[in-house]
């Protein structure tokens, strides 16, 4: 029973992230651009190897998408004065309000989804959202135990 439960509810969320995904500025960038976005944006500031280890992704592969941000003009990469090889990410204000302005939408096509449901549907969801939480938090541990 819970195999047949993860294998839905993995469907479930890929098919609501694709949906999300398609938001009209959310096209400007590819899901792992935006992800990396997203990062450096709720941190202001990151280091790249942490960068590479929160995200899960090979330093080669970040470089290149910080690469493309840079190009963007949404982030910009910065030497640590104390220690030279040691480079940090920072979201710039163009960054930043992409960022936003991406959540928004993401958030004003999800509440009209919303709109769309019942009460008892809505009821549901909301009960379920704490045991969704509870799902992220373990996944999301998971993950950083891997980056170790």
């Amino acid at each position: 029973m819970p195999d047949e439960i993860a294998s839905h509810l993995r469907s479930v969320i890929g098919r609501m992230g694709r949906g999300l995904r398609s938001t009209l500025t959310s096209t400007e960038l590819s899901p792992s651009q935006y992800d990396v976005l997203a990062t450096v944006s709720f941190r202001e500031r990151v280091r790249l190897s942490d960068l590479a280890a929160i995200e899960g992704i090979n330093p080669t592969l970040l470089s290149r998408i910080v690469g493309k941000l840079e190009d963007g003009g949404l982030v910009v990469r910065e030497q640590d004065e104390s220690d030279r090889r040691v480079a940090h990410v920072a979201v710039t204000e163009k960054g930043r309000e992409l960022h936003a302005r991406i959540r928004s939408e993401r958030t004003d096509v999800l509440s009209l989804a919303l709109d769309g449901l019942d009460d008892d549907e809505l009821a549901a969801l909301e009960h379920a959202l704490p045991v969704l939480e509870s799902l992220a938090k373990t996944l999301r541990a998971r993950e950083g135990e891997r980056a170790l």
